[in-house]
């Protein structure tokens, strides 16, 4: 016979499982969520965007243009994803997409660092790159077993 403890210990376990997946897809959703957050932020404040990023007047057109295409680049992926996650459908396509553009958007800030406000210098590359790799870890995390593109042999 099994002592008192240890069922109690052993009825616990089956009312509050782990499921590291269930943390995954958590952080997949507060990604998609950012994502649209700045994408919609993008697209209706343009002008306060730009001039945060550059700290000049944001109100020329190419920079109210720039942002707009990059805000609505952003509220697609983010919705794209949240979309495939409520469904329950493949995101790793989607986390692939994130981490790339995440990634050229580190990039972009590193080559045109002289463009961009000192201060808001750091965060935007820390931001891009953070949100490169984890779009990337994410994606190899909520990957079927076998997806389409990963057949035998490759």
């Amino acid at each position: 016979r099994s002592p008192r403890g240890t069922r109690r210990s052993r009825s616990r376990r089956r009312l509050i499982s782990y499921d590291p997946a269930m943390e995954e897809r958590e952080l997949a959703v507060g990604l998609a969520r950012g994502r649209i957050a700045i994408g919609v932020v993008s697209l209706l404040a343009p002008k306060f965007v730009g001039s945060t990023m550059t700290g000049r007047d944001g109100s020329e057109g190419a920079t109210r243009l720039f942002a707009r295409m990059v805000g609505a680049r952003d509220l697609g992926l983010g919705l794209g994803l949240l979309v495939a996650l409520d469904r329950g459908a493949p995101v790793y396509g989607w986390l692939e997409a994130s981490a790339a553009v995440d990634g050229l958007d580190a990039a972009a800030c590193l080559l045109a660092r002289h463009h961009i406000r000192p201060r808001v210098f750091p965060a935007a590359v820390a931001l891009a790159a953070a949100g490169a790799l984890l779009s990337a870890w994410l994606a190899r995390q909520l990957e079927p077993e076998q997806s389409p593109l990963s057949g035998p042999g490759r």
